[in-house]
C-alpha cells in the first residue's frame, strides 16, 4: 500500500513538472520498486521457514497427535519380507567330567564257582572301553579278579581260568550233596600255572583281595607278597576249601569300599553273583543246612549294597548254579555279560567312557 500511495503521489496529473522530471521520477520509481521488492519476499520467505521448524519441534498438546513423530512407523513396508525371529538360546549343558578323572573300582563278590559269572562282565566292560582303576575280590572274587588284573586281558583271564580241572576241586563229594571241604592246596598246580610266580604289586591292575584269621572278625588286605599265597588265604572257604590259618572275607562290602577309595578308586561297581536259587544241592533238607543259612546271609549282603558307598551294582541271575557248579562255567560266563550291558552303557553315558 506504501508503495501504491509513493507512486500515485508523484504522478498527480496535477503537478508542474515538465516532462523530462516526470522521467526521470519514474526511472527512480522503477529502481526502488526492483531493490523494495526481493528484501520483501526474503522477508516473507524468512518467516514462513521459521513457523515451519516451530511447528516441528512444538511439543503436541494432549490427545494431538504430533505432524513428525520422533519414531519410524511399526507398519511393515509392503513387499518387504518381515525381519526373521531369533532361535531361543538353548539351556546350558554342563560336560560330561574327563574320563581321565573318573577311576573306577570293582569289587568281585564271593560264590564259588558262580563267580565266573565276574569273567562275563569283565568282557562286556572291556567291550564297552570302561577302564578298571583297581579290582578288590572276595572269596572265589578273589581269584577272577586276581586272574583279569594280573594282565589286565579279558582273554588271558579266560583262558588261564579254564584250566582249572575237576581233579583241583574236593573229591566226588564235591558234586554231591555232602560235600567235605579239601585242604586249599589241592589248587597248588593250577595257581602255579596260573600266576607263574607273579607278585600281587606287580599286577597290571591294582588288586587286593579280603582274608581274615579263624574266630577273628578283623579283615586283612592282602596287595603284596606273591598272587599264589594271597590265593591261598583269600579263597578258603566252606564248603569247598578251608585253611587252618586264614579264610576268606565274603562280608566285607564295606570294607572294600574303603579300601578302593583309598587306593583312588571314586566310582566304586560291585559284581554281584549270588542270583536266586540254591547255593548247595541238596539230598534232603537237613543236608548242609549250616552253609546254606551262610551262604544266604551274604547274599542279603550283597543287596545291601547301596549308593551312596557303592555307585553301580550288577546283579546276575544265576540261578540254577550252585556254588559247586563245575560244568556251569560257559553258561556263567554268558549269563555275566548278559547282566553286565545295561549298566555298562549307562556307565558310558555318564562318565563319556
Amino acid at each position: 500500500m506504501a508503495i501504491a500511495n509513493f507512486f500515485s503521489t508523484h504522478d498527480h496529473p496535477n503537478s508542474q513538472d515538465s516532462s523530462a522530471k516526470r522521467s526521470t521520477r519514474s526511472t527512480t520509481s522503477l529502481f526502488i520498486a526492483s531493490c523494495v521488492l526481493p528484501l520483501v519476499l526474503m522477508s516473507c520467505q524468512s518467516l514462513e521457514t521459521r513457523n515451519s521448524r516451530n511447528a516441528r519441534t512444538a511439543t503436541p498438546r494432549p490427545n494431538e497427535t504430533p505432524a513428525y513423530p520422533e519414531q519410524p512407523s511399526t507398519s511393515p513396508i509392503v513387499g518387504v519380507p518381515p525381519a526373521p525371529t531369533p532361535p531361543p538360546v538353548p539351556p546350558v549343558i554342563l560336560p560330561p567330567p574327563a574320563k581321565s578323572l573318573v577311576k573306577v573300582g570293582v569289587i568281585v563278590g564271593p560264590g564259588g564257582m558262580k563267580t565266573f559269572a565276574a569273567l562275563g562282565v569283565f568282557r562286556e566292560m572291556n567291550r564297552a572301553r570302561i577302564p578298571i582303576h583297581a579290582i578288590a575280590g572276595l572269596e572265589w572274587g578273589s581269584l577272577i579278579g586276581g586272574l583279569y588284573a594280573s594282565q589286565g586281558q579279558i582273554n588271558d583271564a579266560e583262558w588261564k581260568a579254564y584250566k582249572l580241572r575237576e581233579d583241583n576241586l574236593p573229591e566226588a563229594g564235591f558234586l554231591q550233596s555232602k560235600v567235605a571241604a579239601a585242604n586249599v592246596s589241592k589248587l597248588g598246580s593250577f595257581l602255579d600255572a596260573s600266576f607263574a610266580g607273579q607278585a600281587v604289586d606287580k599286577a597290571r591292575i591294582d588288586f587286593a583281595c579280603a582274608t581274615s584269621s579263624p574266630g577273628s572278625d578283623k579283615t586283612g588286605w592282602l596287595n603284596r607278597g606273591s598272587m599264589k599265597s594271597a590265593m591261598e588265604r583269600c579263597l578258603p572257604y566252606p564248603p569247598m576249601f578251608q585253611n587252618t590259618a586264614s579264610m576268606a572275607s565274603p562280608f566285607a562290602i564295606d570294607e572294600a569300599v574303603t579300601w578302593l577309595r583309598g587306593r583312588g578308586a571314586n566310582v566304586i561297581l560291585l559284581i554281584d553273583v549270588l542270583g536266586q536259587g540254591e547255593f548247595i544241592p541238596l539230598k534232603s533238607p537237613t543236608d548242609l543246612s549250616a552253609e546254606n543259612l551262610v551262604w544266604a546271609e551274604i547274599r542279603r549282603q550283597m543287596y545291601r549294597a547301596r549308593p551312596p558307598a557303592i555307585n553301580h551294582v550288577i546283579h546276575v541271575n544265576t540261578s540254577g548254579h550252585p556254588v559247586t557248579d563245575f560244568d556251569g562255567r560257559r553258561a556263567l560266563m554268558d549269563a555275566g555279560q548278559k547282566a553286565a550291558t545295561d549298566v555298562c552303557n549307562k556307565m558310558v553315558s555318564q562318565y563319556g567312557f
